[in-house]
């Protein structure tokens, strides 16, 4: 033999030789080859009436010098033969049988039995069987070949018995009969053969019957003289041998006994082989008979091995694929030849398998003699290659021994040992072709492969590669070369898919898969295919760049720039003409991203939801405070893939990039953009140039989605060194989210605003500023005011249908609607707004301040009050008169106020779809000190009906003002000046304090409102051409002031001696006269909610702000002056009488009042309310 076998196992001692062989030229190849799987699945058949099964291989072609093997190893045999063919004429079928004959004398010396397969008998085109009577097929059915309309004729069998028998057959088949011999089988068609198993299965039995009568073949025992078994190297090179000495009769015995074991395998009894294997074993030991020495020890394995392994082989027959019906067609299916690989096994050693055995007996229990234990199997192989290697021309059979030790060794997960089975491969010398050292290689490949050393796998694999384009090759194979190298990927850890291979981990041996790379590159060229190198460039440059040096990341840019430039470099898969896919690569790190943010539209061009602006979030019923279920976590997870924000139809959007070049080249990238997907998206390519290892650098990708909908950015796309890259987020590691989704709204409208305000210099601190696109600043005196024109102006291709104005600012409600004001009427006429068009909106701005020094607030408002009522009963200008107001500030602060104008607008589809756009006017209001109250008091006036509000007002500008009161009333001040004005008002009414009160209002706010209602303070600064006004609604009053302010609750009527006293009325007595005094009172109970005390105090005021309130010598009550009346007593009216006696003549007062102690609720002290009876009575004694 000239080429092992590297297919072999230690089945295959079992299994006989058939060789199906294609003869005629109408088959098809490919039809040849699906009968052959057809064909190969039959490879165990069991004989009827026989407790045992034939096992067979098949092959498309054997060389004859290995078929002389036979004696040697009776598997080697040939003992089969099956010839397919097609015939359309009956020509045909006179040629094929001539070439079927050829082939039986070919393999005659061994063949047993043998078939011819012929197809194409057609009903329509052949006349064969027209008028004869019908040829027998199958035994007991007739076929009537005339009969049209049989859609799948039956085969019909000829053979030389029925031909002889059948003499009443037209001429026309005659020549038919005359060269067609026994064993040939004629079918309609290749489709139509559906007894094809079961002929098969005859002709395996007849095999069978052939093998069993060799195997029970007794008659040389008769023979004086023993033959002697030779193996055809023998044979050729004559080797002398004594053939009448002892020796030679046990020699001649120990072959034969050898042979009748391979019979005994291959007639499925392995338990007898083994017995005749050992008996010959030591026969052929005693005489040195090395060679059949180490074929019997390897029968003895093979059979041990049967035995010891029983799902060695799986009985079975050919099934049928019952996707082709009833047809029998099974041509279509494309399974290989199963062959049965060693299982691992817990059965006992030298347990028989065979079913042949006594009723009653287990199988597993049934011991064969000498049966090899797998420790045994093993030690037998190595004497069997001991003993092979002794002979240069058993080469072949000692390469196949080994391979079949290592497969048992497989099985038996002995991979250390099973490699010095293969390393002994290595050293056998067989001189081989080139084709047959690559198949040598694959061979041993593979092997390496099945025990786990992918490495060495993958180094034969190569050399396999190499050996394709060899030197001494005189047609290279690169297509081959380029098909093995790729099969070499997985040995050294590599893989053409970039997401299989781990980019920055330790994996494999870098220096040998840059160089099984650049091989790649370079078949791949010698092939002729350009796309395919430049695609293992590219992986080499990409995912190999921190393996190589800056030199040879240069020299493989340089490369690849020059390949691109003949074929470009494409971002979709390669379909090699193997069905191999090589994925694209996409330069994810060429350059590398450090950051992609998605960016929003500016604050002024967002959309806006009309139904989330105005949504209200439900109430939590839930009863618990706290629940560790997080409910809807799951759509919480998926809109973590959504983009919050949303894109406008039409709006330019951007898309912000941080990138660096790791590569000590410069890098020029192009045709950079947006990769999308699920919505219509224009991208705006950019092209930069980064310099060598330099970084990072802002890009800016922009595009234009022109549909509303979803969009979803996958990725990024750019060409790089000519190769176009589609980099998705999922092939990038440091991105988390394999997509971003963007809600893309309708087209809405653009507004731009202009102010005729100067442009502010400060940016505002207010906290919704994004939407600003304009600003405005103005310096104003409080109470000052100012006009402001805002431009608005249409800049798209939209009519704006809808415009709300808003303003938010830090004031209050109440102080932001007077401070900024607008006729939101006329603006709304101006709708709906064209495009290109533009309206006018007046905004008119009023400096509120509250008018007060800070200083007065913190001061005590009831000694403010004690302060102006003792200084002096004469209002008049102060100047410079800082010891009069106690922590009097030189400086004033400027109050800023900032305001932001928002426009609400929409228009087009995006109306439609309730979006709007928010775009505002920041405001800058400086306001300066006009006019401020210093200080402030009530004093009661002559009319008990009004009262007297006084101001101390102080001009902190730096110009002298003329400050109006009181309708008619004016006064100069001078700058850094203060004085004091009387505002003489009427006193808050009680019916009115009585509504308001029930409304919810306090008292103290109920005033404040009544007297800023009545007093109307301007000022005017000539000088400056300004003016305004002053307000005192902020202005704090005390509950004396307040009492002061409102009306009285209590009517007073007080009678001196009988006589009703009159306002302002003189009133005289003598010294030493009794002074009478009656206090009527009609009290409102409404607002006395506890009991109140009656006072009357008698003082003297000497106008040096001294009231001497008890001089004892002076005068002298008779009566009660102090008297507690109960709520009960107000409902009626209360009397009280009292007298008044005087030692000294003088002018004194009386001063008659009420006073009510109000309990708080909270923890602040009472609040004590007192009500004078006004004006003061004077009262004058004479002597």
């Amino acid at each position: 033999m000239s080429c092992p076998d590297y297919s072999q196992s230690s089945e295959d001692h079992q299994c006989l030789l058939v060789i199906v062989k294609l003869i005629g030229t109408h088959l098809k190849s490919k039809s040849y080859h699906r009968l052959f799987d057809r064909i190969s699945r039959l490879n165990n058949v069991r004989i009827a009436d026989q407790q045992r099964g034939v096992w067979l291989r098949y092959r498309k072609s054997y060389p004859k010098e290995n078929n002389d093997w036979g004696d040697f190893q009776a598997h080697r045999k040939v003992v089969g033969l099956l010839c397919v063919g097609k015939i359309t004429s009956n020509a045909d079928i006179e040629n094929l049988s001539k070439d079927y004959e050829q082939m039986k004398k070919y393999y005659a010396n061994t063949l047993y039995d043998s078939r011819c397969l012929l197809f194409g008998v057609l009903a329509d085109d052949s006349d064969l069987f027209d008028d004869g009577p019908s040829v027998e097929k199958n035994g007991s059915e007739t076929l009537d070949a005339g009969n049209k309309n049989i859609d799948c004729p039956e085969e019909v069998i000829l053979e030389s018995d029925h031909a002889s028998q059948k003499n009443n057959l037209p001429n026309k088949t005659e020549p038919l009969q005359q060269n067609l011999r026994s064993g040939v089988i004629v079918y309609p068609s290749a489709e139509c053969c559906i007894q094809l198993e079961d002929h098969l299965k005859d002709y395996v039995s007849s095999l069978f019957w052939v093998l069993e009568s060799k195997r029970l073949d007794r008659s040389y025992e008769k023979l004086e003289k023993l033959p002697l078994l030779l193996a055809p190297f023998e044979r050729v090179d004559g080797i002398t041998i004594d053939n009448e000495g002892r020796s030679f009769k046990k020699r001649c015995q120990g072959r034969l006994r050898k042979h009748i074991g391979d019979l005994c395998l291959l007639a499925g009894l392995p338990g007898e082989a083994i017995s005749h294997y050992s008996s010959a074993a030591d026969n052929l030991r005693s005489v040195n008979d090395w060679l059949w020495l180490g074929a019997a020890l390897e029968g003895l394995c093979a059979a041990s091995a049967v035995i010891l392994y029983p799902e060695l082989h799986k009985p079975g027959s050919l099934t049928r694929n019952s996707s082709f019906g009833g047809s029998g067609d099974l041509l279509g299916s494309r399974q290989p030849r199963h062959r049965s690989g060693f299982s691992k096994t817990s059965k006992k050693a030298g347990s028989f398998t065979s079913s042949s055995l006594p009723s009653g007996i287990d199988r597993y229990d049934y011991k064969v003699k000498n049966c090899l234990t797998p420790d045994e199997i093993i030690e037998k192989y190595k004497e069997v290659v001991l003993q092979y290697s002794k002979f240069k021309a058993a080469c072949v059979i000692e390469t196949e021994a080994s391979i079949k030790a290592t497969r048992i060794l497989i099985l038996q997960q002995q991979n250390l040992l099973a490699s010095e089975f293969l390393k002994n491969l290595l050293f056998i010398n067989i001189q081989l072709s080139d084709e047959e050292k690559i198949q040598r290689y694959c061979a041993l490949s593979h092997l390496y492969s099945q025990i786990g050393m992918e490495r060495k796998a993958a180094f034969f694999k190569r050399v396999a590669a190499m050996q394709c384009v060899a030197p001494s090759n005189p047609n290279p194979a690169w297509f081959q070369c380029y098909n093995l190298l790729l099969e070499t990927l997985k040995g050294y850890k590599l893989s053409v898919d970039p997401k299989e291979f781990m980019y920055g981990c330790k994996s494999g041996w870098p220096v040998i898969q840059i160089r099984l790379l650049h091989e790649l590159v370079v078949t791949a060229k010698r092939m002729g295919n350009t796309a395919v190198a430049i695609r293992h460039m590219q992986f080499l440059l990409h995912n190999m760049d921190n393996h190589l040096s800056d030199e040879e990341r240069r020299e493989m840019a340089s490369m690849l720039e020059s390949c691109t430039a003949k074929v470009e470099g494409t971002p979709s898969p390669l379909v090699l003409d193997t069905g191999t896919i090589l994925p694209a690569v996409p330069f994810t790190r060429l350059p590398k991203i450090r950051s992609f943010k998605i960016q929003d539209l500016a604050p002024h061009l967002r959309p806006h939801s009309k139904a989330r602006k105005n949504f209200v979030p439900p109430p939590n019923n839930s009863p618990f405070i706290y629940s560790p279920i997080q409910f809807g976590s799951i759509g919480r997870e998926r809109s973590k893939l959504k983009i919050e924000y949303e894109w406008i139809q039409g709006d330019v959007c951007e898309v912000a990039m941080q990138v660096y070049n790791p590569m000590p080249l410069e890098l020029k990238v192009s045709n950079m953009s947006v990769l999308a997907e699920g919505g219509a998206l224009e991208a705006f390519p950019a092209s930069l140039s980064l310099p060598a290892e330099s970084g990072p650098y802002p890009v800016n990708l922009l595009s234009c989605p022109h549909a509303a909908g979803d969009i979803n950015i996958v990725g990024y796309s750019m060409t790089v060194l000519g190769v176009k890259s589609q980099c998705r987020f999922r092939d990038i590691p440091q991105f988390k989210q394999h997509k971003y989704a963007v809600k893309v709204v309708p087209a809405l409208p653009k507004l731009q605003l202009q102010t005729s305000l100067a442009k502010s210099a400060t940016f505002t601190s207010m906290a919704d500023s994004g939407s600003i696109i304009s600003s405005g600043s103005l310096s104003l005196y409080a109470g000052q005011s100012h006009d402001c024109a805002v431009v608005l102006t249409n800049i798209s291709t939209l009519q704006i249908s809808e415009l709300l104005v808003t303003l938010d600012s830090k004031l209050s409600k109440q102080k932001s609607s007077a401070f900024f004001t607008w006729d939101d009427e006329q603006l709304q006429k101006s709708l709906p707004l064209e495009p290109e068009s533009s309206t006018n909106l007046t905004l008119h701005i009023t400096a509120i301040a509250d008018f007060l020094l800070q200083d007065s607030i913190l001061a005590d408002v009831d000694t403010s009050r004690g302060d102006i009522s003792r200084s002096t009963s004469r209002c008049g200008s102060r100047k410079g008169s800082t010891a009069s107001f106690s922590g009097f500030s030189e400086t004033y602060p400027m109050k800023t106020v900032e305001a932001l104008l928002k426009f609400e607008y929409s228009g087009g589809p995006g109306m439609d779809a309730e979006h709007f756009r928010e775009c505002s006017v920041s405001l800058h209001v400086e306001v300066q000190s006009s006019l401020l109250f210093t200080k402030w008091d009530v004093l009661p006036a002559e009319v008990p009906s009004m009262c007297y509000l006084v101001f101390d007002l102080l001009n902190t500008t730096d110009q002298e003002m003329e400050v109006y009161y009181s309708t008619d009333r004016c006064m100069l001040i001078e700058a850094e000046e203060t004085t004091r004005i009387p505002y003489q008002v009427e006193r808050c009414p009680l019916d009115k304090v009585t509504e308001l009160t029930t409304a919810g209002d306090s008292i103290e706010h109920i005033c404040r409102q009544h007297v800023a209602s009545l007093v109307d303070i301007r000022w005017q600064c000539p000088a400056l051409d300004i003016a305004g006004f002053a307000s005192i609604a902020e202005i704090p009053w005390s509950e004396s002031m307040v009492d002061l302010i409102r009306m009285s609750p209590i009517e007073w009527e007080i009678l001196l001696n009988g006589q009703l006293y009159v306002a302002n009325a003189e009133i005289s007595y003598s010294v030493g006269e009794m002074v009478r005094i009656a206090v009527n009172i009609n009290a409102h109970t409404d607002f006395f909610e506890d009991d109140i005390t009656l006072n009357i105090q008698c003082y003297q005021d000497h106008q040096n702000g001294v009231l001497d309130y008890m001089p004892l010598d002076k005068f002298s009550f008779e009566g009660s002056r102090l008297i507690h009346i109960t709520q009960a007593e107000l409902h009626q009216q209360y009397q009280h009488h009292c007298s008044l006696l005087f030692f000294c003549s003088g002018q004194y007062k009386l001063d008659v009042f009420c006073s009510s102690k109000t309990i708080q609720q909270d923890s602040s002290p009472s609040t004590i309310h007192t009500w004078k009876c006004t004006p003061v009575i004077d009262v004058s004694i004479a002597e």
